[in-house]
């Protein structure tokens, strides 16, 4: 299963180079994934915080930059669940201009299943 969003890089996205700031394109992923649970789970991300009390930090990330990204680009930010564990889930991101498959740039990121209150350690849930 994957999921896709759009996003547009506006100029306060773009660093002195001209091109996106990379904790920029982090976020743009973070903000893809939080989208990911709303739209395709039908469970938002918030409520899984709030109600569920399951945290899912991120405990170890990878990323590759491949071609910039500029002012106005759209590209489409992508997910994919890579690997679940009892305790963890590795996703995969990457972004893409319209209509190519070529990465602009690419992620895999491991988060933890960890419990609000505490932060300690849990299982996933069913």
């Amino acid at each position: 299963m994957t999921f896709q969003k759009r996003v547009r890089y506006r100029f306060g996205d773009i660093d002195h180079a001209g091109i996106a700031y990379y904790p920029g394109i982090l976020h743009c992923f973070h903000c893809a994934f939080e989208d990911w649970w709303a739209e395709a789970l039908g469970y938002s991300y918030a409520q899984l915080m709030r109600d569920d009390r399951l945290g899912r930090p991120a405990v170890r990330l990878e990323v590759d930059f491949y071609s910039p990204i500029r002012y106005g680009d759209e590209p489409d930010v992508h997910i994919g669940v890579l690997r679940i564990g009892r305790a963890s889930v590795e996703f995969g991101f990457w972004m893409t201009k319209p209509d190519s498959s070529q990465p602009l740039c690419r992620a895999r990121v491991k988060t933890a299943a960890v419990h609000m209150d505490d932060m300690t350690s849990r299982a996933l849930p069913e």
